[in-house]
């Protein structure tokens, strides 16, 4: 795979070995960051939080290290060079759990609007991180992009079976006059949700599939696998395994087979790393997901 890519893409994927450990375990990625960076890193939290744990510091501190993007590239580049799709669908699901570490809201009091990280968790299997956010954040964002705020209205209806919210999903994208081209993708599945309409289903898959290049142009990388697609495909499973039977999973890339065939072979299996040998208090609450819709939250009040 890695021979046939774009000079581009290779370039990339030899920077992420050297800058984010890709070719390296999770495991041991992890741990290389915690052993560079704890000595300085965790005092420092100490003093911030005098009232936290060492476990708590360390498991802080351990999200700061490995979240964001490094991740996504890690997944990236670990799924082309070694044929990992286990490695790709990990990291997928543990960036998008991360992203929601800090609360859903930004030091202002904003809604943080996640949608695109919800596709790439869907694109995991990693429904339980979308059904907890949905929980707790509002139907409809008020803040940011349009097509972001329209992704998140039709995702958070759809993961909760909930027809009134997608209908109200759909006109509000009915009234946009010039919709982003995978916006209209995408609401072309969410029509065929629906309706119940399985050729509206596929139609939206597929077209998401030829146009989803154009949505990840900062990393080209991210163009290789559509894990938009992946997530949409994921999505309209979980509401209706029937609406996607006729959609081909035998398909070259952007479509990730190999990642299509190991979710089907782990399904209900946890989607993200384990990583209770670096932190139990992280794992612990990667599990759990008390995720609060407030500014931030804070160990002695997190999950109640």
């Amino acid at each position: 795979m890695f021979d046939k890519l774009p000079e581009k893409v290779r370039t990339f994927i030899e920077l992420d070995v050297r800058e984010y450990g890709a070719g390296k375990t999770l495991h041991d990625y992890i741990a290389q960051m915690q052993a560079e960076y704890f000595p300085h890193l965790v005092p420092q939290y100490k003093e911030h939080e005098p009232l936290w744990t060492q476990g708590q510091c360390e498991a802080d501190a351990t999200a700061g290290l490995i979240e964001g993007f490094p991740l996504l590239h890690r997944g990236f580049s670990t799924r082309i060079l070694e044929d990992s799709p286990m490695d790709l669908a990990y990291s997928a699901s543990l960036y998008a759990r991360l992203q929601l570490w800090r609360g859903t809201r930004d030091e202002t009091g904003s809604f943080l609007n996640f949608s695109n990280d919800m596709l790439r968790a869907l694109a995991a299997g990693d429904v339980f991180v979308i059904q907890r956010f949905s929980e707790v954040v509002p139907s409809f964002a008020n803040t940011g992009p349009r097509a972001e705020r329209l992704l998140h209205a039709g995702i958070t209806a759809a993961i909760s079976h909930d027809d009134t919210r997608l209908a109200r999903a759909i006109s509000e994208y009915d009234a946009w006059d010039k919709p982003k081209a995978y916006i209209s993708c995408v609401y072309t599945s969410f029509r065929g949700l629906l309706a119940k309409d399985d050729t509206l289903v596929v139609e939206g898959l597929q077209s998401l599939l030829k146009t989803s290049r154009k949505i990840n142009q900062l990393y080209e990388i991210f163009t290789t696998i559509s894990l938009e697609t992946h997530g949409m495909y994921e999505l309209c499973r979980w509401y209706d395994r029937n609406l996607v039977a006729m959609f081909d999973t035998n398909q070259e890339l952007p479509w990730d087979q190999g990642l299509y065939d190991w979710l089907r072979e782990n399904d209900g299996k946890p989607p993200f790393y384990d990583v209770t040998s670096l932190s139990p208090e992280l794992q612990e609450w990667l599990e759990k997901l008390p995720i609060k819709d407030r500014l931030g939250h804070d160990w002695p009040n997190r999950g109640n």
